[in-house]
């Protein structure tokens, strides 16, 4: 039955039953309520690791051969997880990260962390580390489920997959082979509301990004090309993004004194940060509010900003403080 149409309108169709109920099988189903979407504000994390990976979402970090990506991943991993400085940043509140490294020997992984300043007396426990595991691959159903199920299981944040290539039994330039990883790993973890970083090889045209299928990018939010200068400073650059306000270059230098570590070159404020930081001030909002309570803030003042600002002008007071 079609309900007749009223000044122009286009008519809407009835349910067929008059007792018709949202459907809630889990499979995500249920449509979205409105009016309860617009009255809840979004107080969730917007970052696993500032200002690298975006929380719940799945960001790639690719490059050629030994610039050091898969270094730059532990290192700030290592760091995340023990609650020690990212990039040089401020310590933060530790967060547990799953590492699923495909490469690295035991030695190999004992001497990148004595490089980065661990030891025996460092607490690595949130620091889930798979060395080598000969679990099965991630573009298969049962490789997604023992994945997700070890990452929940633990409470983890962040999956990082090092490398790409050998985490999945598909051929590389085929397109099926990421679609399924997306199907059977990566939408369960973002589901799961995990963030994943994917450390991949660039291919042999640069100009054409990771090595392999072009639909690696498909499920991507953020993917960073690294580069470096052959010495200690090195590139990041946004190549794609689904999250307009994660940085569109990064800057990063590499000092070996007295321990190995990664720290971002400089901080490259976006216009209008400091005025809105000094808004927030007169605001009284408090130093470790979320975005979301901010920009809600500032809109009731009449002072509405984009994301982008609001995110670079907390960290800003923060960094002040």
């Amino acid at each position: 039955m079609v309900a007749p149409a009223h000044d122009g309108e286009r008519p809407m169709r009835q349910s067929t039953r008059d007792d018709a109920e949202p459907i809630d099988d889990g499979w995500g189903l249920t449509p979205i309520d409105w009016d309860a979407f617009w009255k809840t504000e979004d107080d969730a994390a917007e970052w696993a690791i500032e200002p690298l990976i975006p929380a719940g979402r799945c960001t790639a970090l690719y490059a050629a051969a030994k610039v050091g990506k898969s270094l730059l991943a532990l290192d700030v991993a290592a760091a995340a997880a023990t609650g020690g400085s990212i990039l040089g940043q401020p310590k933060t509140e530790p967060i547990t990260v799953l590492y699923v490294d495909l490469e690295m020997t035991a030695a190999d992984l004992r001497e990148r962390l004595g490089d980065l300043g661990y030891g025996p007396d460092d607490d690595l426990t949130r620091l889930v580390y798979l060395q080598l595991p000969s679990m099965p691959l991630l573009d298969n159903d049962l490789g997604g489920e023992l994945l997700v199920d070890l990452a929940v299981r633990h409470g983890v944040d962040l999956v990082v997959i090092d490398t790409m290539a050998r985490a999945v039994s598909g051929e590389e330039n085929s397109a099926d082979t990421y679609r399924s990883f997306y199907r059977y790993t990566g939408l369960r973890l973002k589901s799961a509301g995990i963030a994943v970083l994917r450390i991949d090889h660039q291919g042999k045209d640069t100009e054409r990004g990771q090595r392999g299928s072009s639909a690696k990018v498909d499920d991507l939010d953020v993917v960073f090309k690294m580069t470096s200068d052959g010495g200690h400073l090195f590139n990041l650059k946004r190549t794609h993004s689904r999250v307009p306000w994660v940085p569109i270059e990064l800057d990063i230098v590499r000092h070996e004194e007295p321990f190995l570590r990664h720290v971002l070159a400089h901080d490259a404020w976006p216009a209008g940060t400091s005025d809105t930081a000094m808004l927030l001030d007169d605001l009284v909002v408090p130093l470790d509010a979320t975005s979301s309570t901010a920009m809600a803030a500032l809109r009731l003042a009449g002072n509405g900003k984009r994301k982008t600002v609001v995110l670079a002008a907390l960290k800003y007071r923060r960094a002040q403080s």
